[in-house]
């Protein structure tokens, strides 16, 4: 079960609906306040008093433009959420773990999109059969994957289903 493999095919079956979301105003933000902060510091507090505040503040500004920094890498190499344009919300992903001899009773489900059947089906704690569901909280939209361990890995039942209620 991989998650990143998971989400590009959600991406790609229904592009209209579902984006990568990775804002990356909010980081660059906090760099030119990092950036702007001591500049601003060293024209309104001038004078050998306002050295230890200038310092103080220079410090910060450091450390805005630094974390900001990093804040910024991570959106930009990062893979990004699911994130639903219509709802503008964000899907929450989870993993459901089913006994191996509800398999057919799992795989209809998500055969027939009927998100509200697949998780009526009661869960187990041994993850033989997994299935990886990204949904809107209120259930309007779902995706979802069948996996199951074999061989010592998780190999696909299914591909990803789009389910709409």
């Amino acid at each position: 079960m991989n998650r990143i493999k998971f989400y590009e095919a959600l991406y790609a079956s229904c592009s209209d609906i579902v984006a990568r979301r990775k804002s990356i105003a909010l980081p660059l933000l906090v760099i030119a306040l990092g950036i702007a902060l001591p500049l601003i510091s060293m024209i309104i507090f001038e004078g050998p008093e306002f050295d230890d505040l200038n310092s103080s503040i220079v410090l910060i500004g450091i450390a805005l433009a630094v974390g900001g920094g990093i804040w910024l890498l991570g959106r930009l190499v990062g893979t990004g959420e699911p994130y639903h344009t219509a709802k503008r919300s964000f899907l929450e992903t989870k993993t459901l773990s089913y006994d191996r001899s509800r398999r057919s009773e799992v795989l209809n489900a998500i055969g027939s999109g009927d998100i509200n059947r697949l998780l009526a089906i009661p869960t187990c704690e041994v993850s033989a059969l997994c299935v990886m569901i990204t949904m809107l909280h209120d259930k309007s939209f779902a995706a979802a994957q069948a996996f199951e361990y074999a061989e010592l890995e998780y190999k696909e039942l299914c591909g990803v289903t789009i389910m709409k209620k």
